[in-house]
């Protein structure tokens, strides 16, 4: 990414349901400029590496809007006009344990399938059932952590009309695919470029551009061809 003269950097290293660890690329004063923020529970800084351990309640504040809160105090401190929000600790080939369940569940439903085995009406529920089960519990953690969750998740319709018939196999495995396919694919830390505004004592964030990844666009073109493939069917 190019760098712009006179922007901060708001780095994200580590982030779990009510816990965030944050780099600063410029010191602060102290945690107690974070002392208003909505939602956060404690706050510890460290001076000498420049980070912030913050605790938060998930339930009154959601993880994005308070990054978003927690970088605003931050750039209104450091008085600057232009803010990276870097998001480091997001990490490529991630992937639950339902899902690589579902996935070698379906793996085991293709081969039975080739195989012209009696075994694949029953290889078939198993493969649909892990399949919706693993695509359900992605979309609820995203909603947990993002409070939204992604539009390749809808693929779970597609599966839930296959059940019962002879494409269950591929509604299972273009599901699967879509929902996971984009976080097999490695990529760079999500970084979004944000305009500092002042009114008073109050300072929001302007986001300057969508930036769109390499995964991002991996991840357009997956759904693009899960579309192709359940218009055909």
């Amino acid at each position: 990414m190019r760098e712009e003269r006179g922007a901060l950097h708001f780095e994200v290293l580590h982030a779990i349901p009510g816990r965030l660890r944050i780099h600063l690329e410029k010191p602060i004063p102290g945690e107690a400029i974070f002392a208003g923020v909505d939602g956060v529970e404690r706050i510890r800084y460290n001076p000498r590496i420049r980070t912030l351990l913050c605790e938060y309640d998930p339930e009154r504040v959601r993880e994005e809007q308070l990054i978003q809160r927690l970088a605003a105090v931050y750039a209104g401190q450091a008085g600057t006009e232009l803010l990276h929000v870097k998001r480091s600790e997001e990490s490529g080939f991630s992937m639950s344990p339902t899902g690589a369940l579902a996935l070698v569940l379906i793996g085991a439903d293709g081969a039975l399938n080739l195989a012209g085995s009696t075994l694949t009406g029953v290889s078939r529920w198993f493969s649909t059932g892990a399949t919706l089960a693993a695509v359900v519990e992605h979309a609820h953690q995203e909603l947990q952590t993002k409070g939204s969750f992604d539009p390749e998740v809808m693929s779970v319709i597609y599966l839930l009309n296959s059940i019962g018939k002879t494409n269950s196999f591929q509604a299972s495995l273009v599901a699967w695919a879509a929902t996971f396919g984009r976080h097999l694919i490695p990529r760079a830390p999500r970084e979004q470029v944000y305009l500092v505004r002042r009114d008073g004592s109050r300072t929001t964030l302007v986001p300057v551009r969508d930036r769109r990844s390499d995964s991002d666009f991996a991840g357009a073109m997956l759904r693009r061809g899960t579309e192709m493939l359940t218009r055909a069917r």
